[in-house]
Order: structure tokens, then sequence, then C-alpha cells
């Protein structure tokens, strides 16, 4: 999408119409949760982070300096979102009951099976980008799926451009030899 209308979409957010708040929801979630899930296994999790992330950027908007980075400033809330998670996770020290487990039942359409058919090749190149390391693999989301910047990048994951940079070339190394 085109920075002017991104910019103008969340003047208008940012005014208090929350049409133009809707149409940023439905511009930049799936870029958004498409990040979220270089945090996560599970589509559900990223899914969950994402509509954390857009509830908190609508109560939060107010405190948007700069039109201009919105979406930088929504993933960075997002990433923090996704890491506040993680942290409640391993601190949680509820053991769960293998029995518990074994009774719960899978909707079919969440089946591997079904989901391997649903999917089919994007499963092999998720597979792939989901055997980088964290830092890597939310880089590359970043830059070569999302369109950010060095810099936006680098906003987001709180780290310098030339480590963002380093780590893209990684990214994108390890994504070359385990193609060939």
């Amino acid at each position: 999408m085109d920075s002017p209308r991104l910019t103008g979409l969340v003047g208008r957010s940012l005014e208090g119409d929350p049409e133009a708040f809707g149409e940023l929801v439905t511009l930049l979630t799936p870029g958004l949760r498409q990040y979220c899930k270089t945090f996560f296994s599970s589509w559900h999790d990223a899914e969950d982070a994402t509509q954390d992330a857009w509830i908190r950027a609508w109560q939060s908007l107010g405190s948007l300096r700069d039109r201009s980075v919105f979406k930088t400033w929504l993933f960075r809330l997002a990433r923090n979102i996704c890491l506040d998670r993680i942290r409640q996770r391993a601190n949680d020290q509820q053991s769960v009951d293998d029995r518990v487990l074994e009774q719960t039942p899978v909707p079919d359409r969440e089946l591997p099976e079904n989901l391997a058919l649903q999917r089919g090749e994007v499963d092999d190149a998720w597979a792939i980008i989901n055997g980088l390391p964290s830092a890597l693999r939310q880089t590359f989301v970043l830059i070569a799926l999302q369109g950010m910047s060095y810099k936006e990048a680098a906003l987001v994951t709180n780290v310098s451009e030339s480590t963002v940079r380093g780590r893209l070339a990684r990214a994108r190394n390890a994504i070359s030899e385990a193609v060939s």
C-alpha cells in the first residue's frame, strides 16, 4: 500500500474514524499475522497476538507522534506482545496432565493431513523459514515479505541497521542452502 494512503488512513483514525481504522486492519493484518507467526509455531497463537496488537494499537493510537511511522509502530507493538506471551509461557509453572491432552478432540480442519492438503507448497517454504533462528526469521519476514526498509526493521526489532543487514544476509544464505 502506498505511504500517502496509509498516512491518510492513520490521520482519519487519529480523528476517531473507526472506518478508517477498519481499513488499516484489513490492509495490514495479513502482514502483521505473518510477522507474529515468526514467534510461534501455531497460526492460532499468531492470530491471537495479531488481534491483541490491533486492540492495543486502537487504545494507544493517541500516543503515535508521527503518522508516517504507523506500520513500524504497529509491528513494534506486535513484537512486544509476542515477546510478552513467550515470557508468560516460560513463567507458567502449571503442568498439563497428558490424559487431558489425549482426550481433547482435534477439529478435522486442524489434523496434520488436512492442513497439508490446504496449504500445499506453502508449507515447504514456511518450513524453511521456520527453520531459521528467531532473529534471522523475524528480519527476513520484515524485509523480504513485508517490504520494510532496513531502518524500519531495525526499529521494530530494536537492533542497529548493520545488524539487520547481517541477519538478512545470513537468512538468505541459509534459505539458499536449504533450497539447493
